[in-house]
């Protein structure tokens, strides 16, 4: 038998120390057909709380996600449920579903959640953040975090003798104060990731700002405990340890730790793959020592996972391992548990005492109000609009799981009695409660997206640049691009502005960012965003082009898919781009198709909200990953499928653009319907754009107009399919708004990919073709007289055209001038 032994009894403390007898021999039970009952055995007791747990939790999120209700108050609510404030009231329950023996195993268990979560969003915190960070993101975490410090602390030492006696006599107040003045990188990055607004304009300054002050409270905690160990030393030999076992613990992680781990990384992990699962297991032992360590220092156990994160190198491999190995499992399933036990100890029976817990509620009420008006005036001084900063105010209050770590460390060490605890808690929820739905509600950055003038290829002047973003996820899409750059064929009369972005998937970091690309300083690595402008560069040094005739600058950004479209849109505004080019997302090698559909939701996102035309371009001319060598373009014939609309005018017009060039040949083929064989029946604005490009390829001969005339979409499918390998690329127009033509009917019943129209998917699922196709959407321009702020020229290059509802706080991201 085991016994837990206790100097006294506090009824108060959140978990009072009791004395429990269990036989440490109850692990396995025999089951129930030979007389045990499993729920006494610690294993078959430990698999049933963690099921109600997850049965719970499941459950609550699933019905309160749809109110926008966060995932860790769903789990502090799940854990108010099950404890002593509803169904712990029974005490049968307490004692049968979660009893003292079955709690020390839970606690551990989440603890080491705890541990590896800590371990693996450190791993994943850029740290270059801090090298040059935004002058913005350092007023706004500065701001908003001394405002509530110095608001709260003062109200303390005034009215100190008006508090409970209970909290004069120990550091709670002022140890709570520091904490929620800070801004926890860990949470805000979390919950703006679930809000989707992780790689938005104001979740980069979230995030930025709240790294500056969350780096800066771990050190001042490290100093913090450091001057506890040294009051408490009982000599200078005792205080001289305390330095140098801290001393050893850097050097064993600068000195050896760090170099070993890159040295995995460099020679024993090939490229793009994960680590290997021997050194995974070694790292997450090393991560277990590190809070051992700590822990045994004197400095606490978060700290060990913590700085031993921020020492290894983040990104891939490392982090991208740790994301798939530890987040998608032991985290996501364990880490829960932790946050439910802190809702079961909340005891809503202790708040019937308001005397008691008012003042310190209200402290709690001042941080939240402070940080509120210190990041809304710092972000206000800032040219920020009011509701943007005040949005940037209600991400820094967002509270989780590292401020339920503190809460439940005061609680440990009996600073905090169980009505401190409880009001913590409940005031936790409540600000996480009220903040992320209003963020949710205020800022929606896809609305910001707006053009004020026409960015349509259709409508774009003659001799003047024609600005393009072309969209890269990997080296495979470099060969495609080139090809329809050489096709377009830049001049001193048609010259081209080419922005051409590598977008990365954000895994294993937790910092998202939109940049102009820049050399690396060790030039013997090379990234795939490096080789991908090495190509761009070699292209443009390598063409007889006429000087200033072709202008490429690259950009790079990693963040989440399900985001990725607003640094496209955004970047595509803010460059002025007029047409948007981006890859299809199946690939072919001859022998097999892959697929991404992460790569289609990205397309379909940005057609629906570019501030400019868009095209997607099928590459099938060259099995994916070949290189760009040859010397002229693969595009020499190319064919237009003109059916009428604006998506198919704009097509006409890029393919008339690539049927000027010499050696190119165009063929435009105008579908009608038998029925407008008289002129005078079809549509005006077609008529007079087809005379236009007509007049433009009068003196061309290589370029062939032609009629057919059909009946419906049988007749339609008939022509394109028996010319389209005459073709190396083929041009067609989306027409999502004229789906419903005659010229279409029945074919939008067999499409697999919406995003490229009708002809598109069927030119797309051709079998045995070798043609590429390109499918434009034209951009539906708007007029909209919101409450915006122009772009500034210095960023834009020519006449300003564009803006964005809001301030431009992306700027920082993109140096002025630049573009």
């Amino acid at each position: 038998m085991s016994l837990k032994n206790s100097s006294g009894f506090n009824p108060a403390a959140v978990k009072p120390f009791t004395e429990a007898c269990y036989d440490n021999n109850l692990v396995n039970s025999q089951g129930i057909f030979l007389g045990d009952i499993p729920i006494r055995f610690a294993l078959p007791l430990l698999l049933l709380e963690l099921s109600i747990i997850f049965i719970f939790s499941s459950t609550a999120n699933f019905l309160l996600k749809r109110l926008g209700v966060p995932r860790v108050v769903t789990q502090l609510l799940v854990g108010i449920v099950l404890g002593p404030s509803v169904l712990g009231q029974s005490r049968q329950f307490r004692i049968l579903m979660f009893p003292e023996r079955g709690m020390y195993l839970l606690e551990n268990l989440s603890l080491i959640a705890l541990i590896l979560f800590l371990f693996s969003i450190s791993v994943r915190t850029d740290l270059g953040l801090l090298r040059r960070p935004a002058r913005s993101a350092v007023a706004v975490g500065f701001a908003g975090s001394v405002l509530p410090l110095a608001l709260a602390l003062v109200l303390f030492y005034t009215m100190r003798d008006s508090f409970p006696v209970d909290l004069q006599r120990t550091t709670l107040v002022a140890e709570l104060v520091i904490r929620l003045s800070l801004s926890s990188f860990p949470v805000v990055a979390d919950a703006l990731a679930e809000l989707n607004l992780l790689s938005s304009d104001l979740g980069r300054i979230a995030v930025s700002a709240s790294l500056v002050t969350d780096v800066c409270s771990w050190v001042l905690k490290v100093l913090f405990f450091a001057a506890i160990l040294f009051t408490r030393a009982n000599s200078p030999a005792s205080a001289f340890e305390v330095v140098a076992s801290f001393v050893a613990f850097l050097i064993i992680l600068f000195v050896f730790l760090r170099p070993t781990v890159v040295w995995i990384i460099q020679k024993k992990t090939p490229p793009g793959e994960l680590i290997g699962e021997g050194y995974f297991v070694g790292l997450m032992i090393i991560a277990l020592l590190s809070a051992l360590t700590t822990e045994v220092l004197g400095f606490k156990y978060m700290l060990g996972p913590v700085m031993l994160g921020l020492v290894l190198p983040g990104g891939m491999p490392l982090g991208r391992t740790l994301t798939e190995h530890l987040d998608s499992f032991f985290t996501s399933i364990f880490l829960p548990v932790y946050v439910v036990l802190a809702g079961y100890r909340t005891d809503l029976m202790e708040l019937n005492k308001a005397s008691r817990w008012t003042l310190l509620e209200l402290i709690t009420f001042l941080c939240f109000v402070g940080k509120l008006i210190g990041s809304l005036a710092a972000g206000v001084f800032y040219k920020m609009s009011v509701r943007d900063a005040f949005c940037l105010g209600l991400m820094l209050n967002i509270k989780g799981v590292i401020e339920i770590a503190f809460i439940n460390n005061w609680g440990d060490s009996q600073k905090a009695t169980a009505q401190h605890f409880s009001v913590l808690i409940l005031s936790m929820m409540i600000v996480t409660t009220v903040t992320t739905p209003l963020i949710k509600y205020l800022y929606n950055p896809s609305a910001r997206i707006v053009a004020t003038k026409r960015r349509t290829i259709e409508h774009a002047k003659r001799n003047s640049a024609f600005r393009m973003l072309v969209c890269l996820h990997t080296e495979e899409h470099v060969a495609p691009v080139l090809d329809l750059l050489e096709a377009i064929s830049p001049s001193s009369t048609n010259p081209i502005t080419l922005n051409v972005l590598h977008l990365s998937d954000l895994s294993g970091d937790t910092s998202s960012f939109l940049r102009m690309y820049r050399r690396p300083r060790d030039r013997g690595t090379f990234s795939a965003a490096d080789r991908i402008v090495n190509a761009f560069r070699y292209f443009e040094q390598n063409r007889n082009y006429e000087l200033g005739s072709l202008s490429i600058q690259p950009f790079v950004s990693s963040c989440p898919y399900n985001t990725m479209h607003n640094d496209i849109c955004s970047l595509a505004l803010r460059c002025k781009s007029r047409l948007i080019v981006l890859p299809f997302h199946k690939q072919s090698d001859g022998a097999r198709e892959t697929s991404k559909q992460s790569l289609q939701m990205v397309n379909r996102l940005v057609m629906d909200i570019a501030p400019c035309s868009v095209a997607i371009l099928v590459d099938r001319s060259i099995p994916a990953g070949s290189t760009y060598a040859h010397t002229t373009s693969l595009f020499q014939h190319i064919g237009v499928y003109f059916l009428g609309g604006p998506d198919d005018r704009d097509a006409l017009s890029i393919g008339s653009r690539m049927g000027l060039i010499r050696n190119a040949h165009l063929t435009v083929v105008r579908i009608l319907l038998s029925s407008d064989e008289d002129i005078n029946k079809r549509d005006p604005q077609d008529e007079r754009f087809m005379a236009g490009v007509k007049k433009q390829h009068a003196s061309n001969e290589r370029a062939v107009f032609m009629e057919r005339f059909v009946d419906d979409g049988e007749g339609t499918s008939a022509i394109v399919s028996s010319m389209s390998e005459k073709f190396d690329l083929v041009i067609v127009g989306r027409r999502k708004r004229q789906e419903q033509s005659p010229l279409t009917s029945g074919l939008a019943e067999w499409s697999e990919c919406t995003e490229l129209g009708v002809l598109g998917d069927m030119l797309a699922t051709l079998d045995g073709e070798q043609v590429s196709i390109m499918v434009v959407q034209q951009h539906v321009w708007l007029s909209r007289d919101e409450t915006a702020v122009e772009v500034p020229e210095n960023v834009a290059g020519d006449a300003t055209d564009a803006r964005t509802i809001g301030d431009g706080s992306n700027d920082h991201l993109l140096p002025p001038g630049r573009i």
